[in-house]
Formats: structure tokens, sequence, C-alpha cells
């Protein structure tokens, strides 16, 4: 198919009737896709750049996954007990890792696992308007996972664009993948990657963020990788110079995920990194857990 259509050749189709209409919709959707896949190319190539200010050298963030905004399990108390902390020490970014919504659809039944509330996009939308923590200094840095992606096959849209224009705190930097670099006032670098890949949790928690980093090419590893969608949390301080964490959740136990053995790790992490005067070099990291235990009934 062209990739654009001539004035003339746009009134020629509009003359055939709903067959040239058609033409054009189709030929409107190719321009959508192409450009949705240039727009996340350059997402890719060029990282979200966040200043750090001071002359310490010391990054401090925050990182959660797996909030599943409008699922019966949402745990909203613990996410706001979460970001209350994060201000409480300072902490003015936050990285999630994906699955920000609980999304429609994503596997057999899992509609019947949604809030009464929360049953389409404008929904569920509105209920990460209402819900997701509001803090005066804190900016959520963010991607979008496979939950998210189910609106996205039923409508089309871009679900991480049409969340931070309802909240400007928050900014997307991808669909499954997306790098950011903090950078201190110094010049020091440290760079991270979100990821939120697809599949099962494996038997050893440690095997998937092994396997992630071993595929990734050399010359492009981060400084820490944040890997999503498994429900747990974990930290593995070096291996082949890359730091891992897996986020956790802020969702409990579903029918899906008890039938299925999974456990979910409810809670999210605060880091600390002093970098090093030497290039590229990384002295020292502090990863905290701030876990939550399931309400007594």
């Amino acid at each position: 198919m062209k990739k654009e259509i001539s004035l003339s050749e746009l009134g020629e189709l509009m003359a055939e009737g709903p067959a040239g209409q058609e033409k054009i919709k189709k030929q409107q959707q190719a321009i959508t896709n192409l450009q949705e896949a240039l727009m996340l190319m350059v997402k890719r190539r060029r990282p979200y750049e966040v200043p750090i200010k001071g002359t310490d050298n010391v990054i401090k963030f925050g990182v959660i996954g797996d909030t599943q905004i409008g699922s019966l399990y949402q745990r909203t108390d613990a996410l706001t007990a979460f970001y209350e902390r994060c201000e409480d020490e300072g902490v003015k970014y936050i990285l999630h890792a994906g699955d920000v919504l609980d999304g429609w659809r994503v596997y057999r039944g899992q509609e019947f696992e949604l809030d009464p509330n929360a049953k389409s996009w404008p929904e569920q939308r509105q209920m990460f308007v209402d819900i997701m923590p509001r803090t005066k200094d804190i900016t959520t840095i963010f991607i979008t996972g496979n939950h998210d992606s189910s609106f996205k096959k039923l409508v089309g849209m871009i679900v991480g664009e049409e969340l931070a224009l309802v909240r400007p705190d928050w900014k997307f930097i991808g669909q499954d993948i997306g790098e950011q670099v903090f950078k201190t006032e110094s010049g020091l670098k440290f760079t991270t990657q979100l990821l939120h890949p697809g599949g099962g949790t494996a038997y050893a928690v440690s095997y998937q963020p092994q396997k992630i980093i071993e595929s990734i090419a050399g010359g492009q590893k981060p400084d820490l990788i944040v890997i999503g969608h498994y429900h747990k949390s974990f930290y593995m301080p070096a291996y082949r110079n890359v730091t891992a964490i897996l986020p956790g959740t802020f969702q409990s136990q579903t029918p899906f995920m008890i039938q299925h053995s999974l456990a979910a790790h409810i809670g999210g992490w605060i880091v600390t990194v002093t970098l090093n005067e030497r290039k590229k070099l990384t002295s020292r990291i502090q990863a905290e857990w701030i876990g939550f235990f399931e309400e007594q009934r």
C-alpha cells in the first residue's frame, strides 16, 4: 500500500462510494500504524532523561509494577501507603514496570475478576485518575504491559499516552519496554530499562531475570533493569554487570493466580544509587523492599 494518497486519487476513491471509503480507512490505519512504530523507535533510541539536582551524585527513586487498577483484588491501600513512604523519604521519581490497569479479557474469565465499576476503558481510566495516589513532588515514569494492551487490541489506542493525558504527573516512555536516564549535575548517568515481558513465572524467581539479561546485546546493557509482569519481588545486585529488580505488585492473589499456584508479593522498592566520579562506575546501590501483608479477615 502506498504511504500517501494524492488529492486526485482521494477524489476518485470518494466517488467509489463505500468501497472507496474502505480503502481510505485502510490507508489511514496503515499511516497510524507506521506513525506508532516510528514513535516507539524514537522512544527506544532516545531514553527519557531525568536531571537530578544536588552535587553529591546520589540518586533516589521508587520502583513499582503491576498495580492492576480496576481489579477486584487491587491493593490501593498498600499503594497509597507506599507513595506516602516515598514522599516522606524525599523520593521524586517512581518507576512503573507496566500493567497500570487490569484491562479486559486478558485471559479467559479475567473479566469476572474486575471491579463492577471498572468493566470498560472509560471506567478503568477514571478509576486510575481517582485512585492512583497524588503527591506534590513525585513524578511516575511508566511503561504499559499486556493488561494495558488489551484495550489497544480492542480499539487501537496507545493506552500509555491516554493515561499521561489525564494524569500529567505520569510520564509515558514506551509500550512493554522503555529506557530512561538519571543524570546528575556533575554529568554522571545511570541508565534504567523498564521491561514488561510475556510468559509465566519460572520455578526459580531468579531464572527469568538471568535469561533476559543474557539476551541483551553487548553495548546495550542498562545499569539497572526493572522487570514487571511476574508479581514477584526480587533483587539481584549484579549479573553480567547489570542490576535487576522484580518490582512486586499491588494486586492480591486472584483466582487465576491461585489456580496456577502463583504467589503475589505486594509492595515496592526504594532504591538509592551513589555514583562514583569515575565514568560508568557505580560505587553503591541500596535497595529497600517495602512490603505489605494481606489484611487480616
